[in-house]
């Protein structure tokens, strides 16, 4: 297996890849595909595409946002493939820590099994490496139907703070550089105020 960039696909293997993209995500939490090629899109494969991951890097702070992470056969150990290939490819460019967010499983309204899918996933995440963050109110101005979401960060090498005591940092670069939402607005100090960290600058 290898991880490639999803421009250099054929037409054929990129529309498996949208396959596997429109497969592993409701329509509430996709962009177009067109919009996933603008950004990094790394394609696990083998024979065939096995799986996708689409990144934003987060301005000058050494991390990437993760958009999009899904693979085509679940159960084959392929999202752990996926994770190793691409911690191994955003080492070697010198990113540090990589942030995402998950859809919350305590969410008002969802049945019993999507709330076990989404604590799958998180737990997926964590045996991987990651932690979930204390951050509160987190929402994204796009996608998750308006619902407040949870942030998870890995860092690929050790750092000082490490992601769970750099709330502020990831907060803001998430808003800023995802989503184009300057610190200062009032969703992020919001998000920051919920989540117990000083507005004191």
């Amino acid at each position: 297996m290898e991880l490639v960039a999803a421009s250099t696909l054929t037409p054929a293997e990129l529309t498996a890849v949208e396959q596997i993209y429109f497969d592993g995500f409701e329509p509430h939490l996709r962009a177009s595909f067109d919009n996933l090629l603008a950004d990094t899109a790394l394609v696990l494969m083998d024979d065939k595409p096995l799986g996708l991951a689409v990144l934003r890097v987060l301005g000058d702070t050494g991390w990437v946002y993760l958009r999009y992470f899904t693979v085509g056969e679940k159960g084959r150990g392929l999202g752990e493939h996926l994770w190793t290939h691409l911690r191994t490819a955003m080492t070697g460019a010198g990113h540090t820590r990589i942030v995402y967010d998950v859809e919350d499983p305590a969410q008002h309204g969802i049945d019993q099994a999507e709330e076990r899918i989404r604590r799958r996933r998180i737990e997926f995440y964590r045996r991987l490496g990651a932690v979930l963050l204390p951050v509160n109110g987190y929402l994204p101005p796009q996608g998750s139907a308006g619902y407040p979401m949870l942030l998870m960060a890995a860092d690929y090498v050790e750092q000082t703070p490490a992601a769970s005591d750099d709330l502020e940092r990831i907060v803001v670069a998430v808003y800023e550089h995802r989503y184009g939402v300057a610190p200062s607005d009032p969703v992020v100090e919001r998000t920051l105020r919920l989540s117990g960290v000083s507005l004191a600058r």
